[in-house]
């Protein structure tokens, strides 16, 4: 007898818990703000999530970009791409997404409920690579601009570029519209020349060592030289030349930044722990960020070494900014947006976070999914599960009598065990999910009908009630062990190998398969105990 009430109080404390599962209670999600930054905020829902398929989202196919130049290692390169990426998504704020390799040299990623699609393509796929790199003082690029120029009127390399600007005659140097230092410069170098491109339209600041301005309508053609490689054998070796991010107005004309940076960098991003992003009242946005303890050595002795010298900030082979070096920088700093929103800087604090890709990526395939399935299917799933537990009801009970009333109790427990679990782990409801959830209530009463059809040939051999019970759960265990491993195993192998609505089916038939094996065996055993302990001497039972 005390062995039972163990039995009851054991039932009762799951049904509890249960029950305390799926109510909804309040717990802390990643949201997007009205500014469009993600954060952290208080939600009260119960824990049960919708899939893509039944919300909508968004799916993007991704491989390696190789028009810079052949990867020989896609497959180990797609691998490293892959943690990476998983890192940037899970902090991008998407409730399970999905991301796993397809094949060799792709990456699928599934984003559930996403309403930025362009946003989230920026985020996987940017490089988000970061160097610091001291600005030139050698004044080594105007010392080449003569033989740069030259290249270009001997290869005739602008002969098939539009003229941006229709001008019709010659303008002036644009160091007229700088400083007097900037002209100082040109001409210490002897730079006055209008010839070429390069002497016309790229001209020194002279504020900032290594930095030059072009006219914005001239970035293209100047840009289209740089990546010429005649041009890129020319430039001065030991040197990177980049273009800034910011434009700055002289003269009525708007400016691009382009400097000239030593190519040795005295640190990369590769030492970075944490980024964040803020708005400061004078600098504006920025993002400030924290490297390890070698990382802050190295940073310390190499600034060190370079106080008072310019120090470009490089994101992406662009320029950030380029502050003066004051004193040695620790662990800490801040790189400046100016003008960028907040969400800007948030994509870039979590991509430097998440860290650089080793190979760059381009999206092979985006497409946005609707709700297609929406709650109409959650609908109809739902009448199926209702449908599917009342025929069982009926034939259980038509078919079994007493004893399948009692197989109808466990199944309604077994209802409220698998939503519980499914709960309980987050579990994210997909329409195959719900496919599995219906499917698993067949198999949850198949168990307690192995059963009974033992107790019934143990009745007919002319065992007593009691007997004849503990022997047809004797007996049919195996059967029901048998079973339910290797649908068990089956899931197993689709939750491994599927994605997004196959792990969703997985998921529920697992749950499922564990909560129709504890009803059948233990539950439904349980209230034959009861009954007997009401009825010692019964010698009949209605099966």
């Amino acid at each position: 007898m005390s062995n039972l009430k163990y039995r009851i109080a054991f039932i009762v404390a799951l049904v509890a818990v249960s029950i305390g599962m799926l109510i909804p209670r309040d717990t802390i999600e990643r949201v997007k703000r009205a500014d469009g930054s993600i954060g952290y905020d208080t939600v009260k829902r119960v824990p049960l999530k919708r899939g893509l398929d039944l919300q909508g989202g968004m799916h993007l196919t991704l491989e390696p970009d190789e028009s810079n130049g052949v990867i020989a290692d896609k497959a180990a390169a797609i691998e490293r791409a892959l943690k990476v990426v998983r890192t940037r998504v899970d902090e991008f704020g998407v409730a399970e997404p999905v991301v796993q390799k397809s094949g060799t040299d792709k990456i699928i990623v599934e984003l559930p409920g996403i309403d930025d699609p362009e946003r989230a393509i920026q985020v996987v796929q940017k490089s988000a690579f970061l160097k610091f790199q001291i600005t030139d003082k050698s004044q080594s690029l105007e010392r080449v601009i003569p033989r740069l120029d030259g290249i270009v009127k001997e290869r005739k390399l602008g002969q098939n570029l539009p003229n941006v600007r229709g001008d019709t005659g010659v303008k002036p140097a644009l160091s007229t519209l700088f400083s007097d230092t900037a002209k100082k410069t040109a001409a210490d170098t002897g730079v006055t020349s209008t010839t070429g491109p390069f002497s016309q339209y790229v001209q020194p600041a002279g504020v900032v060592p290594g930095l030059f301005y072009v006219e914005a309508s001239r970035q293209t053609e100047i840009d289209s030289y740089l990546r010429n490689p005649l041009i890129q054998a020319a430039l001065p070796p030991g040197k990177d030349v980049r273009w800034g991010v910011d434009s700055v107005s002289a003269g009525g004309r708007w400016m691009r930044p382009l400097y000239v940076l030593d190519s040795r960098p005295i640190i990369t991003g590769e030492y970075l722990t944490d980024a964040r992003p803020n708005q400061v009242p004078i600098e504006g946005t920025v993002v400030e960020f924290q490297l390890n303890n070698e990382g802050g050595r190295r940073f310390r002795t190499e600034t060190g070494k370079h106080v008072k010298d310019y120090m470009a900030i490089v994101l992406d082979d662009r320029v950030m900014s380029a502050p003066v070096i004051q004193s040695a920088i620790g662990t800490r700093g801040q790189i400046t947006l100016g003008g960028g929103g907040l969400q800007a800087a948030t994509d870039l604090a979590l991509v430097l976070r998440a860290g650089a890709l080793p190979v760059p990526l381009k999206v092979a395939e985006a497409r946005n999914i609707g709700a297609s399935l929406g709650e109409d299917s959650i609908h109809k799933g739902v009448t199926a599960g209702v449908l599917a537990i009342l025929l069982v009801v009926v034939i259980m009970a038509g078919y079994y009598r007493f004893s399948g009333l009692l197989s109808v109790a466990g199944l309604v427990l077994y209802t409220l065990f698998t939503i519980a679990a499914l709960a309980m782990f987050g579990a994210v409801l997909t329409l195959p999910g719900i496919a599995g959830f219906v499917l698993s209530i067949g198999m949850a009463v198949d168990a307690n009908v192995l059963i009974f059809e033992r107790i019934r040939e143990e009745m007919v051999h002319g065992k007593t009630v009691r007997t004849a019970i503990e022997e047809g759960f004797r007996h049919a265990m195996p059967a029901i062990v048998d079973s339910n491993i290797t649908t068990a195993l089956t899931a197993a192998v689709l939750y491994q190998f599927g994605t997004g609505p196959v792990r969703g089916f997985a998921v529920t038939l697992l749950a499922g398969i564990a909560a129709s094996m504890f009803t059948a065996v233990f539950v439904v055993r349980t209230f034959f105990l009861v009954w007997l302990s009401r009825h010692r001497t019964a010698d009949a039972l209605s099966i």
